[in-house]
């Protein structure tokens, strides 16, 4: 009996000590003002759910991101767009987006080394507005762009829209709009969507206003996932990349078996759809939709130069010869050498998907050959 009353004991002052750590915690935050408490933490800290796009980067932090064995530092400015440390808005200039997932926000890679960063050395004669995130698809591109130019009253000369192979297979299997119009996962009721929006509420408060919270996700969550782990560990003798790459994700566009799938099939459908829903948003407010093209990084490592047979390059291609749209096609640059494995090294970062400094310039050299010739 002695022993369960320590235990309880025990147990209740470990309690009102937690709950005391957590109130003064949150009393500290409430005060805190916003500039200083959003230089404290990480990005994870500050990737929120979002009732309308499912998921969004939070606006006006200055905190580092973590990529595998890469650290780096994510700024954004009050609409939540990644912008470089030094960032400055003309009003004077016209605005070009760029719209994209991961690729288009730069995930593992530092500002100075962006696509647009090198984009604005070259041409300053634009505001150059960076629109991605992580895990975002066509249709939370369409509702992305409604908001901007509708809610935030952004005006754009052009939009370059990045569509990547991963969103065909986001369209396919896990996003759909409920009946609000909004960005759910494929598998959840409007209920549950409904009840997980009350509780991601208090969760993203938590996130952005509790250093308890944000030391959990700091060291409570892994970087990269354990297959990418696994590669790094091992980056400097591996010769086959692609067991470590997500292949269904982002090799659709050469396998009949992955794209004749019903998910592909699918995502293909809707990715289309979007397509057609954004150019017509796009017209309408008088901005110019141009599509950039680019392999994966699974068609690089397989030496998949001849894009007449890929799958997402005829559609991509197709819809824009119907729809009056320019394409920029980037393949050529991605197959420089004869060597798949040089191909990747050179510039998609070791162990990973996304480019590295070599394939930001191969995207800026051709978004500057586009903006050179209008």
């Amino acid at each position: 009996m002695i022993v369960i009353h320590k235990i309880i004991r025990l147990c209740l002052f470990s309690l009102i000590l937690f709950l005391i750590v957590v109130s003064f915690d949150l009393l500290i935050n409430f005060f805190l003002p916003e500039n200083i408490k959003k230089n404290i933490g990480v990005t994870k800290n500050y990737s929120l759910k979002s009732k309308k796009f499912h998921h969004e980067i939070a606006p006006n932090i200055d905190v580092y991101e973590f990529w595998g064995e890469k650290k780096y530092k994510v700024v954004t400015n009050q609409y939540g767009m990644r912008i470089n440390t030094n960032n400055t808005y003309d009003d004077n200039k016209k605005n070009i987006g760029f719209m994209g997932d991961s690729f288009v926000y730069g995930s593992g890679i530092k500002f100075e080394d962006h696509f647009i960063n090198h984009i604005k050395n070259q041409n300053s004669n634009f505001n150059y507005l960076n629109l991605g995130y992580v895990s975002y698809s066509p249709s939370i591109y369409y509702k992305k762009m409604i908001h901007f130019v509708k809610n935030e009253n952004l005006k754009f000369d052009k939009i370059f829209l990045f569509i990547d192979t991963s969103d065909i297979q986001d369209e396919g299997l896990f996003y759909r709009e409920d009946k609000y119009g909004n960005i759910v996962r494929k598998w959840n009721t409007d209920e549950e969507v409904k009840f997980k929006n009350f509780k991601y509420f208090f969760k993203n408060y938590l996130k952005q206003n509790s250093f308890v919270f944000k030391f959990y996700e700091i060291f409570g969550l892994n970087s990269v996932n354990e297959r990418s782990q696994l590669c790094l560990d091992k980056k400097n003798s591996i010769k086959n990349f692609k067991k470590f790459l997500d292949y269904e994700r982002f090799g659709y566009a050469f396998n009949d078996e992955i794209n004749l799938s019903d998910w592909a099939i699918n995502g293909q459908i809707k990715t289309l759809n979007y397509l057609t829903k954004i150019k017509n948003f796009l017209d309408m407010n008088k901005i110019e939709l141009l599509i950039v093209y680019y392999p994966s990084a699974i068609d690089v490592l397989e030496g998949n130069y001849n894009k007449i047979q890929s799958k997402h390059y005829n559609l991509l291609n197709s819809w824009s010869k119907e729809n009056n749209v320019t394409f920029i096609d980037t393949n050529e640059d991605f197959f420089i050498s004869s060597d798949p494995i040089k191909n990747y090294k050179e510039n998609h970062i070791i162990c990973d998907i996304h480019w590295n400094s070599g394939g930001h310039k191969i995207i800026a050299k051709h978004i500057i050959g586009n903006l050179k010739n209008n």
